[in-house]
């Protein structure tokens, strides 16, 4: 390659490389239903929490706002402000070096970093990432229409449960509403979000498989736990929360059917 063509081809080939990594700033939002019951300060606690495992340090901590900073391997440095309620919370871009920042982009690794610090405020909040994901797809609607959302008796999906294995009576399950003879003392809270294949079944039959796989997984979270009940269980499909002391909500459609439940852990004496 002669002279000329390297002092040519160098910047072009650094230009493209450049664009490759470099992508629109991402600034994450998320809004929850006030029937979540999601406090400030489990919120804030949620993003301080998040932010300590993702390696980001908490630069102020204040009402409604948490500023935090990044730096890796002595490189590349970025900083955010969260602001947040008890139904809702952003991550901002502020400021940052090293990451190429430039007309609205930067490298992608910061979108990166963002989006993980994201997923971990959402599990802390006892909210699947995964499933949010899924669920942003708009696969149900897709296959079937969001307007099939049928409501079904608990008890007879928790009977089920029961009869095919999938529960074995050593947690107890009660929604919202219901009276709960003993002495309760709750410990946190905890949801599960499952689809189930919906194809040759009818929504009913589909609805109650979707149940008793999101009950298996509150029954194996209780266990772990070291308690014997889920209660206060609402429904929550794309965190639009629903309750009712008799029956549960599924929307189902003509591939795909899901339920998701939200509650506290707890002991019942």
């Amino acid at each position: 390659m002669t002279r000329l063509y390297r002092c040519v081809l160098l910047p072009l080939l650094f230009v493209v490389i450049t664009g490759c990594t470099s992508k629109p700033i991402y600034n994450a939002q998320e809004q929850f239903s006030s029937g979540m019951q999601i406090g400030a300060r489990q919120m804030q606690r949620a993003i301080v929490t998040a932010l300590n495992d993702r390696q980001w340090k908490v630069q102020s901590l204040q009402p409604g706002m948490v500023k935090a900073t990044i730096t890796v391997r002595g490189r590349h440095h970025a900083e955010v402000d969260i602001p947040y309620s008890p139904t809702s919370f952003q991550i901002n871009y502020r400021s940052s070096w090293g990451l190429d920042e430039k007309n609205g982009k930067i490298h992608r690794n910061y979108n990166r970093w963002v989006n993980r610090l994201r997923d971990n405020i959402l599990k802390e909040l006892d909210v699947d990432p995964i499933i949010e994901a899924v669920d942003h797809l708009g696969i149900i609607e897709q296959t079937g229409g969001e307007g099939n959302a049928i409501y079904l008796g608990f008890e007879e999906g928790v009977r089920r449960g029961l009869e095919t294995g999938l529960l074995d009576g050593s947690v107890k399950f009660y929604l919202a509403g219901t009276s709960i003879q003993g002495d309760v003392h709750k410990l946190r809270s905890v949801t599960s979000n499952r689809k189930t294949n919906a194809s040759n079944k009818s929504d009913a039959e589909a609805c109650g498989w979707a149940l008793q796989s999101v009950l298996a997984s509150l029954q194996n979270s209780a266990k772990k736990a070291g308690v014997n009940a889920v209660v206060d269980i609402v429904s929550y499909y794309k965190r639009n929360v629903h309750s009712d002391a008799m029956r549960y909500e599924c929307h189902a459609g003509s591939l795909i059917a899901g339920v998701a439940l939200r509650g506290q852990l707890a002991t019942v004496e």
